[in-house]
């Protein structure tokens, strides 16, 4: 009998990652009760300087651009373009979001996100605008939906 081979790569199949939403807010609620609240930032911050290296050296060699390109891939993978808005200047990049893609996935499958979920904009994006030496401020964010308007700034010195 003839065996076929298929080699599949990664990058062959469709990015969806949803239930990792699920695991790591599981996660976060562990290092929460375990740790406190400051143990779900420091391991949040120790996740973004990990993980957001590359973007945050794109942003440095690049500016907002970059950092509005990464967003918009983002959001396009998570098959929700339509609830990102950005609005891009020489200082600023804001972004607003309708409704975050991981609170969606993570209500309609019945997991109801911890309070610690919101450190996951609050502490994570907090982390990566200081690895590219700008200010952070959020406007506000929804619990209910993850809804929010934030801010990437150009330090004023």
């Amino acid at each position: 009998m003839e065996k076929l081979f298929i080699e599949r790569k990664s990058g062959d199949n469709k990015y969806l990652h949803r239930d990792f939403f699920v695991s790591g807010d599981i996660g976060i609620t562990y290092v929460g009760k375990h740790y406190g609240d400051e143990g779900v930032k420091e391991y949040l911050r120790g996740y973004a300087r990990s993980f957001y290296q590359p973007l945050a050296a794109s942003v440095i060699k690049e500016g907002f651009k970059a950092l509005q390109d990464y967003f918009t891939d983002i959001f396009e993978k998570e098959e929700m373009p339509e609830v990102l808005h950005t609005s891009l200047s020489d200082n600023a990049l804001g972004i607003k979001i309708d409704k975050c893609p991981a609170v969606t996935f993570m209500r309609k499958s019945g997991h109801t996100p911890s309070g610690w979920y919101k450190e996951t904009t609050y502490t994570v994006y907090g982390e990566l605008a200081a690895m590219c030496g700008l200010d952070f401020e959020v406007k506000y964010y929804n619990e209910e939906d993850g809804s929010t308007e934030f801010t990437f700034l150009r330090r004023q010195i």
